[in-house]
């Protein structure tokens, strides 16, 4: 028998669990990735012959493995994170008889601040640039794309939706009457409807009626955005389509498409809007992914102490009447 043979067998019945598990298939190929990192290390680093010898001190020492090769604690989170899914699998379906990972603990992580981010100004930017190039009436493929260029970044900025669920959006996921975006397979498999401002919406309903017709063939079925050959929009087209709206702005940095969802959280934070309005128009599980933001907002929430705190502001009068 090959070395690692049950390992190989039992991955493969993990991808199946995973799967009928209801893991999203991007999720899986992340998973099996990383198990398969930990095997070629197994192979190449140990002299254990199969799974069922692996230990708490193996993944201890795979751990300080990655720390030697001064990988980031995020890194080694996720990396660690998809072992303790993958044994902490088997052990429940009775195919290991201990978990290796059971008492590993993950290394902490802080969340980051957004990068590339546009400014207020910037956004304001971006928006003189998109009027001062609208097109009201749509003659041919590259007028249609303009105009749908143009609704895809109204509706990243006023929903603050991601990547992933604006590609997903269909025709009937729009509600114009109401201003309203239905998500239907948010992160996690989880929908939820997001208002979308008057303005935004009057740029998707521009290139509903004029430009979409233009892009879609007798194959586009029911899909917001289109190409120029009428399939469905993918992440490289909206990728580009940002990087081309931004080059047109003037816009010097590099904005990648989440950074939209940073801009809208951010500049809502900025305006006065609740935190738990923010999370559940983002889809935000847990209110700490959201507060990633506040730190983004600190210099607005300084200013506002100042202005609104009752020992603040009775001390700026007492230095004024001075």
């Amino acid at each position: 028998m090959n070395r690692l043979h049950r390992f190989d067998v039992l991955v493969a019945w993990f991808k199946e669990h995973a799967s009928v598990s209801g893991y999203r298939p991007r999720t899986v190929r992340v998973y099996l990735f990383e198990i398969s990192f930990f095997r070629r290390w197994l192979e190449s680093a140990t002299q254990i012959e199969d799974i069922d010898e692996v230990t708490p001190g193996t993944i201890r020492d795979y751990a300080a493995m990655l720390f030697d090769k001064k990988r980031s604690a995020a890194c080694m989170h996720h990396k660690l994170s998809a072992l303790k899914c993958f044994f902490g699998a088997l052990y429940e379906a009775h195919k290991l008889y201990i978990d290796p990972t059971a008492d590993v603990t993950l290394p902490r992580i802080g969340k980051p601040l957004p990068a590339g981010m546009l400014t207020e100004k910037e956004t304001a930017q971006v928006i003189e640039y998109l009027d001062t190039t609208a097109i009201a009436k749509v003659r041919t493929v590259s007028d249609a794309q303009r105009v749908r260029d143009r609704a895809a970044f109204e509706i990243l900025y006023s929903t603050g939706m991601r990547r992933c669920e604006i590609l997903g959006l269909r025709l009937s996921d729009i509600n114009y009457d109401e201003g309203l975006i239905t998500i239907r397979d948010g992160k996690g498999g989880k929908g939820r409807v997001v208002p979308i401002g008057e303005k935004s919406l009057q740029a998707v309903r521009h290139y509903v009626d004029a430009a979409r017709p233009r892009l879609a063939t007798l194959t586009s079925a029911d899909a917001l955005l289109l190409t120029h050959k009428g399939l469905s929009m993918g992440e490289q087209t909206l990728r580009t389509t940002i990087i081309r709206i931004m080059q047109g702005a003037g816009i010097t940095h590099h904005v990648k498409v989440h950074a939209m969802r940073h801009t809208c959280a951010t500049h809502m934070l900025n305006h006065g809007a609740d935190i738990r309005y923010v999370q559940e128009m983002l889809g935000h599980a847990s209110l700490s992914s959201t507060q990633v933001y506040t730190h983004v907002s600190i210099g607005k929430l300084k200013e506002t102490h100042r202005k609104y705190h009752p020992r603040e502001s009775a001390e700026c009068e007492v230095r004024n009447a001075e």
